[in-house]
């Protein structure tokens, strides 16, 4: 028999450093599984962050293609009213063209905002997974790392 012997459990006897060996087990178990709950519980609201970003990206896009678009708008009311003061038909040739294109810039630039939002979401999106990911693989690691240290404690049983 090594150390103090407390009593006999099931013919076995059982010392002070035997009790302590399953109390540190008893804590090492509770703490790994509270630390797989705060990894996951982490990971879950940096996810939620990355999509109420995405959200807001969604937003900022969209405001931003309105602005481009209302700008082309009064960029084209500014030169018809120019080209109809100095006397050009507005209907045909240059002064239809340059409307056109005008147009189809505004227009670009709108599309081009959106599409600049849409990465921006997609990429916090992809983000959100990740740290979704990320917490699930710590917490899966936190509990592995938990069963090895109680599967180490009670070999020093046997």
């Amino acid at each position: 028999m090594t150390g103090i012997e407390l009593g006999v459990i099931a013919g076995a006897s059982v010392t002070v450093g035997d009790a302590l060996t399953v109390v540190g087990l008893a804590t090492s178990l509770v703490g790994g599984m509270r630390e797989s709950s705060a990894a996951q519980s982490a990971a879950n609201t940096q996810a939620e962050m990355y999509n109420r970003q995405a959200t807001r990206d969604r937003q900022i896009g969209q405001l931003n293609a309105k602005r481009a678009r209302a700008r082309g708008e009064r960029v084209a009311a500014t030169q018809r009213a120019l080209m109809g003061a100095g006397g050009q038909d507005l209907s045909s040739g240059s002064a239809l063209l340059i409307q056109d294109n005008l147009a189809s810039e505004s227009e670009f630039n709108a599309k081009l905002a959106e599409s600049n939002a849409e990465a921006a979401v997609s990429s916090k999106v992809s983000e959100a997974v990740l740290a979704r990911a990320k917490g699930r693989n710590s917490a899966q690691s936190s509990l592995f790392r938990t069963g090895t240290a109680l599967l180490k404690g009670v070999s020093t049983f046997g």
